[in-house]
């Protein structure tokens, strides 16, 4: 079968963070192979047997000797286009050594049968005699499975490409074309996920300003390209005919910046 839901719950999580490593070091890869029933495994231990083909595996299904009955693991094949097995490049060596640093035990490090595409949670060992020796069979096995829990993300800030992002926790996916409110202030970011600074931006038809930190400006004079501008407690550009009058420390006071 092909369906990664059908494993443990924690090789799913490994096997989705095995596809994101690798894409990010140019590594194509997709899941193949995930849990077998005993008679998918019997049916591929007949082969180069009992039928036509090459000896793929020396696990009968009646033994639950392959850990793909257990649901504690996947194979992989090469998805960049260039053939599913194509190990040019070192494909499924850097693949492998991936797996392995994030927890994995991989196929290719094995001396017979070498299963370059096979990885496997590494809890019981490389065989599955001592898995068999904790629960009788698969179907018990499953009974103990607990979903697994991912660690919620937090909300925050990333400096990249030139500019200041806000990322969302849930998403991992910066903001865009959006407002975000942190700590009490308003920031804007534009398209390309950048915070905006030092300009004005008009948003349903009104104005605001943010400044060099970012932040919207509000209830204050901003001063910009040599001309001074007032923002209400909204951070709207003022537009109306405004009186300033000095405070007795001389501050200059509007009673409309504040509502």
């Amino acid at each position: 079968m092909r369906d990664i839901t059908l494993c443990h719950p924690r090789l799913q999580a490994l096997a989705a963070k095995l596809t994101a490593e690798s894409d990010k070091q140019g590594l194509k890869i997709a899941i193949g192979e995930t849990y077998r029933t005993v008679e998918e495994q019997d049916a591929l231990y007949a082969q180069g047997r009992t039928k036509p083909g090459n000896k793929v595996t020396n696990a009968p299904g009646s033994t639950y000797s392959s850990y793909h009955q257990w649901g504690t693991a996947f194979d992989i094949y090469r998805n960049d286009g260039l053939g599913a097995y194509n190990e040019a490049g070192n494909f499924f060596g850097r693949v492998g050594a991936i797996g392995v640093n994030i927890g994995l035990e991989w196929g290719g490090n094995w001396k017979s049968p070498v299963d370059k595409p096979h990885f496997q949670l590494p809890d019981w060992g490389s065989s599955t005699s001592g898995i068999k020796k904790v629960y009788a069979s698969p179907e018990a096995f499953k009974k103990t499975w607990v979903p697994e829990v991912l660690e919620k993300k937090k909300s925050g800030w990333k400096e990249k490409d030139g500019g200041w992002r806000f990322y969302y926790g849930d998403t991992g996916e910066c903001v865009r074309n959006d407002w975000v409110k942190d700590h009490g202030k308003w920031y804007w970011f534009n398209a390309a996920g950048i915070m905006v600074t030092n300009t004005w931006y008009q948003y349903n038809s009104a104005w605001y300003y943010l400044g060099p930190d970012g932040a919207m400006c509000q209830s204050q004079l901003v001063e910009n390209s040599g001309k001074i501008y007032a923002v209400d407690s909204d951070g709207k550009m003022i537009t109306e005919p405004v009186k300033l009058t000095p405070d007795q420390d001389g501050v200059l006071q509007y009673p409309g910046l504040v509502k």
